[in-house]
């Protein structure tokens, strides 16, 4: 009998913000219930700081040079979403090979391999502000029109489909996919009254706006809604022998900062807590970093209000995960399914005074939780340790279930030997020609080059998890071996992960 899978992902969640990971305040009972029963990751990393490079690495077990969504705005490249080449045949007489037609997703592999697949929720695999003329399914623009709806194709391998574009109150939108037009179409005389119009601009200091509590019951919410369709496609999966693939995609703890006042007042007197202070850094950092702290900084209580307001939303989707294993173990799925609950990327969330996210390698940015339900059979450790990234995550469930990964996936099965000794990439490039920088993770320390100005940081995480120590800029022999080394060891693995097999177009 194969394995169901379930991937419940969230956007934008920093790894301290559960129960199970130290957070004495989170209200995550059905989160850390998982994390019991399977296996906590205490160093899973994103490969980029920003939702849509980091998805691509989840989806496609590459990292950022290998599947080339470098920034948000570029899709995860296939020839059926408007890129098709009609002269491949040239690309096959010249060089004897066909130019490849995709780069294949966990959905599309596990398709292949019998199983169902399914999509609740973002995805975000392609730009959500492009143009209509590009037809990306997952844009505002084609959502104007009744055609998305009735769209019954596959996407990015998943045969069912019900999306969420946006975050705060912007999903009750009417071009913010399935969830908007179900809140319009029910429950007009709410969604009319809710501010859904576009995302604020939430950079350099302009975050106060997206900071309050929503007139949208939370029984109408997006991360209800997500539960109740995942709930219902689980039920009309009950007697199907098939294997299924679950994937769902909560739009928050993402700003804006909007969970419904019903919940928000539940948390408005938890304890704020002790945020890395500017006055704890010790040592120079680089100049793109320090430009990121005057950009991203924001009032005291700005960052309580975003605390407090984030913490309500991850409670929300503690209780939508609740309802969705309660739905499993009712219908006899639980043992026989492995779950994961992960994010994207995390959020200063009050760190030195700032707030969001930016291009740029903080530890809080990348450092996210990775929990692993295993299904019977399958004996896990309670804990890893080990430096892991979502790059990771595809050949470790295909490992799990008998599937051997293609020759081409860069992440590893973190269970194998080459696990033992796993070494994260992340790649944070941004549509600027400025402050491109790669970092590498070991076991303990966080090493980052920037490219354009040759400067360096170097953290070590066993005894300054906060980054106020940029060891990099001490001159001592030890310190400058261990840098040295890392830079090697980093352009050696971000140029062999620079593949030319998903080359959008054929020179020839």
């Amino acid at each position: 009998m194969k394995r169901n899978i379930i991937i419940l992902h969230t956007d934008q969640q920093r790894y301290d913000s559960l129960g199970c990971n130290g957070n004495k305040y989170a209200r995550t009972i059905n989160i850390d219930a998982l994390a019991k029963d399977g296996c906590n990751f205490t160093r899973h990393l994103a490969t980029n700081p920003s939702c849509m490079p980091s998805r691509a690495s989840l989806m496609t077990g590459l990292y950022v040079p290998g599947h080339g969504v470098s920034s948000n705005g570029i899709p995860l490249w296939r020839r059926d979403n408007g890129c098709d080449d009609k002269n491949s045949y040239i690309s096959k007489n010249l060089l004897g090979v066909d130019l490849k037609e995709k780069i294949p997703t966990i959905a599309d592999i596990l398709g292949d391999n019998g199983y169902d697949t399914a999509l609740f929720g973002k995805l975000h695999l392609q730009p959500h502000l492009a143009d209509k003329s590009y037809n990306f399914y997952e844009s505002y623009s084609h959502w104007e029109s009744d055609e998305a709806v009735n769209d019954n194709s596959q996407f990015y391998g998943f045969k069912t489909k019900k999306i969420i574009l946006g975050h705060g109150e912007s999903p009750c939108g009417y071009n913010r996919g399935h969830y908007g037009r179900w809140l319009l179409e029910h429950y007009p005389e709410i969604a009319t009254r809710i501010e859904s119009g576009e995302d604020v601009n939430t950079k350099e200091g302009s975050i106060r706006d997206d900071i309050y509590q929503s007139k949208l019951p939370a029984k109408l919410h997006n991360t209800k809604w997500l539960a109740d369709e995942a709930c219902n496609y689980l039920d009309s999966k009950k007697s199907d022998n098939d294997p299924l693939f679950l994937f769902v995609g909560f739009p928050d703890p993402h700003h804006p900062f909007t969970p419904p006042e019903e919940v928000a007042k539940e948390f408005m007197n938890i304890p704020i807590p002790d945020f890395t202070r500017k006055e704890d850094l010790i040592g120079d950092k680089p100049i793109a970093v320090k430009e990121a702290i005057e950009n991203f900084k924001t009032d005291t209580e700005s960052l309580e209000l975003a605390y407090k307001y984030t913490t309500a939303s991850i409670h929300m989707i503690d209780n939508a995960v609740g309802q969705i294993t309660d739905k499993l173990k009712e219908l006899d799925k639980y043992d026989d399914s492995i779950i994961i609950y992960t994010s994207d990327h995390g959020d200063f969330l009050g760190d030195l005074d700032m707030i969001c996210k930016t291009d740029l390698a903080f530890n809080n940015l990348l450092h996210i939780p990775f929990i692993l339900k295993p299904a019977k059979g399958i004996s896990l450790p309670s804990v890893i340790n080990t430096p892991m990234s979502n790059a990771d995550v595809l050949p470790t469930i295909l490992n799990m279930i008998d599937i051997k990964p293609d020759s081409y996936i860069q992440g590893v099965d973190i269970f194998s030997e080459a696990g033992k000794n796993n070494k994260p990439l992340v790649t944070s490039y941004s549509a600027r020609e400025i402050n491109r920088n790669i970092t590498l993770y070991d076991e303990t320390y966080r090493y980052t080059y920037y490219l354009d100005t040759e400067e360096e940081e170097l953290y070590n995480h066993k005894n300054d998890i906060k980054e106020t120590i940029n060891l990099a800029v001490k001159n001592s022999k030890e310190i400058r071996e261990i840098c040295n080394n890392f830079k090697v060891e980093l352009f050696k693995k971000h140029i062999q992960c620079d593949l030319g097999i998903f080359n959008h177009y054929g020179l020839w």
